[in-house]
């Protein structure tokens, strides 16, 4: 059947006035242009933080260190092997990698893998649902963007550090990736970040430790700014790959088709949805731009329960402390262009950004860009499906169980059983295709590549 076109729609009255649009599968004027805010630049914006973020070698490391399960540690006894999704048994050493959690390939960067499904399985459960990697390149901070649910880290690289010291996601150690580095990526890793010192000198290099542990407390001072630089560069290797995870590395999406002048790209239901989306739901309010996500932080009313699920987690609130801290931050010694400013108050530079009332039981509005392959939904994990999520919104969010206020925002929508699948359809368009050839990635953007032994 022949979809509508996607074409302005004017009624001229007999007054010579012009109404509202009564075909509700043709946008109106007015609708295009607000759907063209939501067309996604060709590239992310730069990070000078990490000198080699567009660098096509790094890119090529940083894919083999996001597939490499070296990089963890233990697993521990929550894995059975059998029943969880978990990835071996406990105590199995070498199994996590990023991919696990985030997998591109048929996740939408998300994770499919862990049971019951509420938040991901690593070496053990972590606390939150992990969100989708393609297209976290263009949360940047300079707009307000910040990385994670709640906005602990400012960069990609610091963000992919985070996790493999994490106990319950990878487990491992700096001290111990440096080894693995300069044992199997050695003459990859030295083309582009120069030479590495003798880690084979075990007294002055353990083979595991991190702060904290006395492998790595009682290392020389300059020897522990080694190895932080060495695992810095791990994570910027890993952003450089995770630059090329991107909307316009796959087959464009029946949206963005639509969006390129493809008048039958999405369907009649889809249509009705993106209205909806912009107009009566009043989506666009947070869900806005070209990633679909205002880069900010709401109270949504999201229920903190589930499996695994901490009775409490204050969100944003927490957050903000804890980037001012991180080692690996903008503004520290391990940036290639330190800058504070997204850290400070802009009218009081002297001043430190702190956390107020707001920010309590707050998250980041997530993208909405292949969302229909990223299931379960919210921090937590609470939802199963899309339907559910938008029930969520149409009855104004959860009365209790999450910390914080809820934003006076979000309130009864009002919409019908059919308006709601209209709107689910609509969010099934924005789906990438399949991945598109790259040069750098012989075996395909998505497919793992070959780790050396």
């Amino acid at each position: 059947m022949r979809r509508a076109p996607f074409v302005p729609c004017v009624i001229l009255a007999a007054a010579g006035a012009l109404s509202a649009c009564t075909d509700e599968t043709v946008f109106t004027a007015e609708e295009r242009d607000e759907l063209q805010t939501y067309k996604l630049p060709p590239v992310p914006p730069p990070n000078p933080s990490n000198r080699v973020a567009n660098d096509e070698a790094a890119a090529v490391l940083g894919k083999k260190f996001f597939f490499d399960a070296r990089l963890s540690g233990a697993l521990g006894p929550v894995n059975d092997g059998v029943t969880n999704g978990s990835l071996g048994k406990a105590g199995d050493l070498g199994k996590v990698a990023c991919y696990s959690c985030h997998q591109v390939d048929t996740g939408g960067g998300a994770d499919l893998r862990s049971r019951p499904g509420t938040v991901s399985l690593g070496v053990s459960y972590g606390g939150r649902n992990a969100p989708t990697v393609i297209n976290a390149a263009y949360s940047d901070v300079a707009r307000g963007g910040w990385q994670a649910w709640d906005g602990a880290k400012d960069s990609l690289w610091a963000l992919a550090l985070g996790p493999l010291e994490n106990p319950v996601t990878h487990a491992g150690t700096r001290l111990q990736y440096a080894h693995i580095l300069y044992d199997h990526y050695r003459a990859d890793y030295e083309a582009i970040f120069g030479q590495l010192p003798d880690l084979s000198d075990a007294v002055r290099f353990p083979a595991s430790g991190k702060p904290g542990q006395p492998g790595f407390d009682m290392m020389a001072p300059d020897d522990k700014v080694a190895i932080n630089r060495i695992y810095s560069n791990i994570g910027k290797s890993i952003e450089a790959y995770e630059r090329r995870l991107i909307s316009p590395s796959f087959d464009p999406s029946p949206f963005d088709k639509m969006l390129a002048g493809d008048d039958t790209a999405m369907s009649p239901a889809a249509i009705r949805g993106a209205r909806l989306f912009i107009g009566k739901a009043a989506c666009n309010e947070c869900h806005r731009g070209p990633t679909f996500t205002d880069l900010r932080f709401h109270n949504i009313g999201c229920p903190q329960r589930g499996d695994f699920i901490a009775a409490v987690d204050i969100g944003r609130s927490a957050a903000i402390a804890k980037v001012q801290g991180d080692l690996f931050n903008r503004a520290g010694a391990f940036s290639d262009a330190p800058d504070n400013s997204h850290l400070v108050v802009p009218e009081d530079k002297t001043m430190p950004i702190m956390a107020a009332e707001v920010d309590k039981g707050a998250f980041k509005t997530p993208t909405l860009r292949n969302v229909s392959k990223t299931g379960p939904y919210m921090h937590d994990g609470v939802y199963g499906d899309l339907w559910e999520v938008v029930e969520h919104y149409n009855f104004g969010g959860n009365t209790g169980a999450f910390s914080g206020t809820k934003e006076v925002t979000i309130s009864p929508l009002l919409l019908s059983s059919d308006e709601m699948n209209d709107l689910v359809e609509f969010l099934r368009s924005l789906a990438d295709g399949d991945p598109l050839p790259s040069p750098a990635f012989p075996e395909g953007l998505l497919k793992a590549p070959t780790l050396p032994n």
